[in-house]
């Protein structure tokens, strides 16, 4: 932003000098808007859904996905036909005391060589193999929404970091007009200082403004640095947001509907129904442990295949009944019960938290139509005794440090206006996070089907 010019005029016969009529207005009318444009809203939300598929945490999910995946394929594999094949090398026994060297080595040379082939095919094991199954399709469902749930949490971050960098680069561009607008202020304190119309107080106090507004330009810039090598970092190649997102979606202002909405769709809570009902079935397997196991058996054997051609073709069902291992049986569905009630109770705490965060942002969120119209009032009163007390400078009898207060007034209307939009912008992406709708709004990959 370029500094206001000075001009130098004629009053009465003294030489004063006088702010021209350019000083910053452009910029007081940007600042009532913070939001992108529908059009680059639209580049950047295609930029973090891009980023977001790209990202080793997104990628790392979908490999945990795959990985449950794969361990269901490898229980479903049990349920087809099995083929073995065997191979038996026999030697006659070697009798130490009688046989010589030579003798045992011409027993090592009439060593036979069997073959065999199994083929396995199981009949029934009264619903033990297809409960695993099941239990296992509910862990890869319970894996799909926690993996939701941290791809949507990323995307918040990558949000937050967009937020972080528009947030600093509009207050650099106020804290740039603030410093102009000081170091003018204190070369017309200087002329007066010097002109010995004005006590020598009033300029260190307006160096002091000065310095002040310059740390803070600082402050801001440094700030800026480290949310734009924030964003580079999650959204590499992608140029630093200069406004706010956009909110385009509906936001459920009544509680309980709100409530309702986050327990029967937030991903962390359907991962936990999910995994629950995925012990269920488990406990369901252990108790059909004591039924038995029955196979269907196909066995070809081949004996000593280098000189005899005699084979063995066999058909057998084979019947496997575990009648006693301990207590083992009962062991593991006590176990299997009480990780069910510990599941539960995760849940349940869960469930408790995403209230307690849903009705904490839902407070702020009712009054936010109201707090961010209270700093824009805030804001424009500033703006508007910022120009009135210049204006008014060589009419009436107003201090030049009432002007730099009148400085200091406005940086900290911009900054709480710019700071509070902010906040709110982020509470209503929160909101759709908590009721499990905002992996929908940014389209996030579900991962493999």
């Amino acid at each position: 932003m370029t500094a206001a010019k000075l001009n130098i005029k004629t009053f009465f016969g003294c030489s004063l000098l006088i702010f021209s009529p350019v000083v910053f207005g452009d910029l007081n009318m940007r600042m009532f808007d913070l939001s992108m444009s529908s059009e680059t809203h639209a580049v950047f939300m295609k930029s973090l859904q891009q980023s977001l598929n790209l990202h080793p945490e997104s990628l790392l999910q979908d490999s945990l996905i795959s990985q449950q995946i794969n361990q269901a394929k490898i229980i479903k594999s049990e349920l087809k036909p099995k083929m073995y094949f065997q191979m038996n090398s026999k030697s006659p026994p070697l009798d130490s005391e009688t046989d010589s060297f030579f003798q045992s080595l011409q027993q090592k040379n009439t060593s036979v060589l069997d073959q065999t082939l199994i083929l396995e095919q199981l009949i029934t094991d009264f619903g033990q193999t297809k409960n695993r199954v099941l239990q296992q399709e509910e862990l890869v469902n319970s894996e799909r929404a926690s993996s939701l749930s941290e791809k949507t949490k990323l995307a918040l971050r990558m949000l937050d970091a967009c937020f972080n960098t528009a947030a600093y680069s509009l207050l650099l561009e106020v804290s740039n007009s603030s410093v102009a607008q000081h170091q003018e202020i204190t070369n017309l304190i200087k002329i007066r200082v010097d002109s010995g119309r004005a006590p020598g107080r009033e300029m260190s106090r307006s160096m002091a403004r000065l310095a002040e507004a310059k740390a803070k330009k600082l402050l801001i810039g440094s700030n800026l640095a480290e949310s734009v090598a924030n964003f580079r970092s999650l959204l590499p190649n992608q140029t630093a947001c200069k406004k706010f997102p956009l909110t385009k979606f509906y936001i459920e202002l009544n509680e309980l509907n709100a409530i309702d909405a986050a327990q029967a769709d937030n991903n962390d809570i359907r991962s936990a129904n999910f995994k629950i009902t995925a012990l269920e079935k488990q406990l369901k397997s252990v108790k059909q442990g004591k039924y038995p196991l029955i196979t269907a058996e196909i066995r070809a054997d081949k004996f000593d295949v280098h000189n005899s051609e005699d084979y063995n073709l066999i058909g057998a069902v084979k019947f496997n009944w575990n009648l006693y291992q301990g207590r083992k049986r009962r062991i593991q569905e006590q176990n299997t019960r009480e990780e069910i009630k510990a599941a539960t109770f995760q849940k349940e705490v869960l469930e408790r938290n995403v209230e307690s965060l849903v009705s904490s942002n839902l407070a702020e969120l009712k009054q936010s139509k109201l707090t961010l119209a209270a700093f824009t009032d805030a804001y424009t009163a500033n703006v508007q005794s910022r120009e009135q007390l210049k204006l008014q400078f060589f009419a009436a009898n107003i201090s030049l440090l009432e002007l730099l207060q009148s400085e200091r007034d406005y940086l900290e209307a911009a900054e709480a206006l710019v700071l509070n939009t902010k906040k709110i912008r982020m509470a209503e992406h929160l909101h759709l996070f908590y009721v499990g709708a905002l992996d929908s709004y940014i389209s996030v990959q579900r991962g493999e089907n």
